[in-house]
């Protein structure tokens, strides 16, 4: 059955879904399960042109939807979790007592490099977004800086944790695919992050003395934004403080992301009877609709995140019916049918790492399917798969932030209430990393393949 649709045919549902998604993004602004749903009406419509079993394919959609079901419950409850913070003040007192420890004129910097050092310490994107990325994103609102600068300096810095912290699970699952040690995997990890973030730090810099304007008098702006916060709640106790901290703890000892944010919740909750003497009515109509802030703006709410649940739906079913109908085997055979050389090889494995970001819309996907798919022919070809591990750390495991229906990308811009789209041209370590790695693949292996003569064979063996 998986055999049944041809390469050429193959490629149209891919293709098509591929340019509505960009186009949508570019120009109309629908939903983007819209797009995605109209993919998987070709792949329906192909399937029955080539006698496959619809029954199937139906049943293959709904485990495709019950692979990722776990991020619906992650979205409502970040969705609440924003609200209540937002109800209790956490988040106004993560922008008042920052405000007194940070410069505002290096805050893009300062915001990548803390971001950076947290999500080592917390292993995930999404839980640095959640904490420090909340108090940034104030800050940006607060003095005026283009919130979607300070927003892909911090998606940066969360991703540095994301590929090369011993606490990451998208780490640990790299390792585990490419057959690896994480352990033994760092010194390689770190060889192109490391001018991948100086690269980066320098670009900040540069972008931060030409686009951010404060005024000449800086700190009064500082003292005017606190005065304006403590105006609102007349007085901010450090206590407010206490549900990102817990996270923070949490996180590191690896306690499940959705038990996470319900405690966080749930702290934030009786933090906001406290101290802003919410009731528990209150925080129930908050934590479904979202908290209606004194600047005008609704924040967070399990009811706002119903896009992005239908999205996840759509692309789970997207997965699995494009699987089971044989389009990816199809696909990826097609791009694994022959190799020249062992930089073809690698240019390969990133191409095959980015391109599962792009058509399944998760992190893990661009992990798992280059891993398990190339890590046979750098055994074949004698490649160490310390390489294997690195190309794929290098491209779809960070390229995922940059694509604006990936449910990394999708949770990160709702942590920092910010579209995708505004945040991805800053967010540059996400660029660099991927054309960094390009390079020195280049660079390395074709000049020792000048060096020896060493030409891979077709079905070498």
């Amino acid at each position: 059955m998986k055999k049944g649709i041809p390469f050429l045919p193959a490629l149209v549902p891919i293709i098509v879904t591929a340019l509505l998604l960009i186009l949508t993004v570019t120009f109309f602004h629908f939903p983007l399960y819209i797009p995605l749903l109209i993919g998987y009406s070709i792949i329906l419509i192909l399937s029955f042109m080539y006698r496959l079993h619809l029954g199937q394919l139906f049943l293959a959609s709904m485990k495709g939807i019950q692979s990722i079901s776990i991020i619906f419950y992650i979205l409502l409850l970040l969705g609440m979790l924003i609200a209540i913070w937002s109800s209790s003040g956490t988040i106004d007192a993560l922008i008042y007592y920052g405000l007194a420890i940070i410069q505002p004129k290096y805050l893009v910097v300062i915001s990548f490099f803390v971001s950076s050092v947290i999500s080592m310490f917390l292993g995930t994107s999404v839980g640095t977004a959640s904490t420090v990325g909340v108090a940034f994103m104030g800050m940006a609102h607060s003095l005026g800086i283009n919130p979607s600068l300070v927003a892909g300096a911090i998606v940066s810095g969360a991703f540095v944790g994301d590929r090369t912290s011993p606490l990451s699970s998208a780490a640990y699952v790299n390792a585990v695919v490419t057959g690896t040690n994480f352990n033994a995997m760092i010194k390689e990890l770190l060889k192109t992050l490391i001018p991948a973030m100086l690269v980066t730090m320098i670009l900040y810099f540069i972008v931060e003395k030409w686009l951010v304007h404060l005024d000449n008098d800086s700190k009064s702006l500082v003292v005017l934004t606190r005065e304006h916060i403590m105006d609102i709640y007349g007085s901010l106790s450090p206590w407010l403080l206490l549900p990102p901290v817990i996270i923070f703890i949490f996180t590191f000892f690896k306690v499940p992301i959705q038990m996470n944010l319900l405690l966080g919740s749930l702290i934030g909750g009786l933090l906001a009877h406290t101290y802003q003497e919410k009731t528990f009515f209150d925080l129930i109509h908050d934590a479904f609709t979202g908290y209606q802030h004194p600047n005008g703006f609704i924040y967070g709410g399990a009811w706002n995140m119903f896009n992005q649940v239908l999205l996840i739906i759509v692309v789970g079913a997207f997965y699995g019916i494009l699987e089971e109908s044989g389009i990816l085997s199809v696909i990826l055979e097609k791009m694994t049918s022959s190799f020249s050389t062992n930089v073809s090889i690698m240019e390969k494995t990133m191409g095959i790492s980015i391109t599962s970001a792009l058509l399944f819309a998760t992190q893990i996907m661009g992990i798992m399917i280059p891993g398990k798919v190339m890590l046979k022919y750098y055994k074949q070809y004698a490649i160490e798969p310390r390489i294997l591990n690195r190309l794929i750390s290098d491209s779809g495991m960070v390229v995922a932030g940059l694509i604006p229906w990936n449910l990394n990308a999708i949770l990160l811009g709702i942590a920092l209430h910010i579209s995708v789209v505004d945040y991805v041209p800053y967010a540059y370590l996400l660029w660099i990393l991927p054309l960094l790695s390009y390079l020195q693949i280049q660079w390395e292996f074709s000049k020792k393949e000048k060096n020896t003569g060493r030409k891979l064979i077709k079905n070498q063996e």
